[in-house]
C-alpha cells in the first residue's frame, strides 16, 4: 500500500504533461452544470433541464428541454445510442434517442415501487441499473420494467451501506462510485467482485482497463492491472470538471467549456 502511494506522490510531482502546450480547438460560452461525453466523442452540457450536444471540435448538433420535470440530475451517454436523462426529484427517466428526441415513454420509478432512487444508469439492451436506497440494492430492469438483476441486500453483503454518486455499465460490468468508499464493481447480473481504491471522485471514466478522473487540479489515470496511479496533466483555472474524448479535453469551467486537442 506504501509502495501504491508513492507511486501516485511521485506521478503528482514528476510526471504531469504540460497542459499550457496544448493547442485550443474552440471555447463554447455555456454555463452548464456538468457534461458528459460518448463512445463517439460528442460532448453533452447540462444545465437544469436542458441538455446542449456537440459534435467533435465543439461543432453545435442539437438541444433538448424538458421543463415539466425540472432539473437533470444525471445524463448517460456511455453508448451515444441508448441516452438516459435520470430526473432524481420527480423519480423519472425520460431515453433520447441520438439526436436528443425523446425515444418512447418516460419510466416513473414510484409507479414500480421504487420510491427513494439516488442513482440510475443505462444497461446492455434498453435496460436500466438503479440504486434503490430503502432496499440498499442494485437493481436492474428490462426495457419493458421487469426485474432480472439484483445484487441482494448491500448492507448485508458489504457490511455497509454504500452512498453512490455516480455510476455506469460498461463493458459488460457495472461500476458504483461511493467517494468515501472507491468504485465498486459488479457483474451484469449484480454480483460484487471488487473495489477499486480510488476516493473522493465525483465521476470517471473507464477506457483500456484504465480509470481516469479528475481530482482538481490533476487529471490521473489508475490501472486496474497493475494497480497503478499516474498522473496526466496539472489542469490550470479551476476547472469544474475535465473528460476525455477522441483526440480531445474537454475541461468545463463556471461559465465555458473549452475544447483542447489531446492525444494520449
Amino acid at each position: 500500500m506504501k509502495l501504491l502511494l508513492s507511486i501516485f506522490f511521485i506521478g503528482l510531482v514528476f510526471q504531469p504533461q504540460d497542459f499550457s502546450s496544448l493547442n485550443l480547438l474552440k471555447e463554447i460560452e455555456f454555463k452548464a452544470s456538468f457534461m458528459r461525453v460518448d463512445n463517439f466523442g460528442k460532448i453533452y452540457l447540462v444545465a437544469g433541464e436542458e441538455v446542449k450536444m456537440f459534435g467533435k471540435n465543439g461543432t453545435y448538433l442539437s438541444q433538448n428541454s424538458n421543463k415539466l420535470l425540472g432539473t437533470i440530475n444525471d445524463l448517460d451517454v456511455t453508448s451515444g445510442l441508448e441516452i438516459s436523462a435520470f430526473f432524481k426529484d420527480q423519480i423519472q427517466v425520460v431515453f433520447l434517442d441520438n439526436q436528443l428526441a425523446l425515444r418512447g415513454q418516460q419510466i416513473s420509478l414510484d409507479l414500480l415501487e421504487f420510491e427513494q432512487v439516488s442513482e440510475v444508469c443505462t444497461s446492455h439492451g434498453n435496460g436500466l441499473w438503479l440504486y434503490d436506497q430503502v432496499k440498499m440494492e442494485l437493481i436492474r430492469i428490462d426495457k419493458n420494467n421487469n426485474h432480472v438483476a439484483s445484487s441482494g441486500n448491500l448492507m448485508q453483503l458489504l457490511g455497509y451501506s454504500p452512498e453512490p454518486n455516480y455510476m455506469r455499465e460498461i463493458n459488460n460490468w457495472l461500476y458504483v462510485n461511493d467517494p468515501e468508499v472507491g468504485i465498486l464493481v459488479f457483474d451484469i447480473f449484480g454480483s460484487y467482485y471488487k473495489t477499486i481504491p480510488i476516493k473522493n471522485v465525483v465521476e470517471f471514466q473507464i477506457k483500456n482497463k484504465q480509470v481516469i478522473y479528475f481530482s482538481n487540479p490533476y487529471l490521473i489515470k489508475f490501472d486496474m492491472t497493475e494497480l497503478e496511479y499516474d498522473t496526466v496533466m496539472k489542469i490550470d483555472e479551476n476547472p469544474k470538471q475535465v473528460l476525455v474524448s477522441k483526440n480531445q479535453l474537454n475541461v468545463l469551467y463556471n461559465n465555458k467549456l473549452s475544447i483542447f486537442n489531446y492525444v494520449p
